[in-house]
């Protein structure tokens, strides 16, 4: 009887073994959960064909609505102009259930358009938010977040764009980041590049008037193209927002 209990937890042991060996040949080196991740199969193929580029080039004016037949010039006699990232990318499966495109921005205040010399804001404004596509068909795609033209105005243009492509499982598929200033790129390195995980970049403090205050200030308002005027541009370009 000992005999065919030690067989029996022997042969579940093996089964076990083979089972989890099988999973870690299907999983790769990076997870959200900190595991492993998907490294082979249809979730894994998305490459970022086209990074969203920081700077002036992202800068864009919003396209203006027409009522009866003639379009609505805009009230400050000249359009404002938004921050507007795009990237594109390219899917290999059939179809991909979904995928999640998480954002990491970084305003360079030196560039704000319209500066208050009584009230200037922290060096670096940092912004982020996810946007979620569902029924992704093989092919290319483009994914775009925007900035309204308030924001760009009081604190400054892009100087770093990060993007971090994750499938259903949260499993980093693709990742990208440009970055154009120099002066905080040393400060910036963080683990895997995720500068904005970085506790030195992110708290870094600065000397006012012997006064302590923040280099980067954390805040809202980035959003998926389709909350703003740009869905009206292209739309079919752009997938399914969930």
């Amino acid at each position: 009887m000992k005999l065919k209990t030690i067989a029996f937890l022997t042969l579940a042991a093996a089964c076990a073994f083979t089972v989890s060996a099988q999973y870690s040949r299907r999983r790769g080196a990076v997870g959200a959960d900190g595991g492993k991740a998907v490294a082979q199969g249809r979730d894994a193929y998305v490459t970022i064909d086209v990074p969203a580029r920081p700077g002036g080039t992202c800068l864009a004016s919003a396209p203006n609505l027409q009522a009866n037949g003639k379009l609505l010039p805009p009230l400050g006699g000249r359009p404002r102009q938004w921050i507007v990232l795009e990237t594109k990318y390219t899917t290999m499966a059939k179809w991909q259930d979904e995928l999640t495109f998480t954002w990491h921005v970084l305003l360079d205040s030196s560039k704000a358009k319209e500066k208050d010399p009584r009230n200037l804001p922290a060096p670096y404004s940092y912004y982020t938010t996810q946007v979620r596509y569902v029924d992704i068909k093989k092919g290319s795609h483009m994914a775009s977040v925007c900035l309204p033209p308030s924001v760009l105005e009081r604190y400054g243009e892009p100087c770093t764009v990060s993007l971090i492509i994750t499938n259903k499982d949260g499993d980093q598929l693709a990742a990208q980041t440009e970055n154009q200033d120099k002066n905080a790129a040393s400060a910036m390195q963080g683990e895997n590049g995720k500068w904005w995980e970085n506790d030195k970049f992110m708290n870094w403090q600065r000397t006012v008037n012997g006064e302590q205050k923040n280099q980067v200030e954390r805040r809202q308002g980035l959003v998926d193209r389709s909350k703003t005027p740009f869905w009206l541009v292209n739309n079919a370009d752009y997938e399914l927002v969930q």
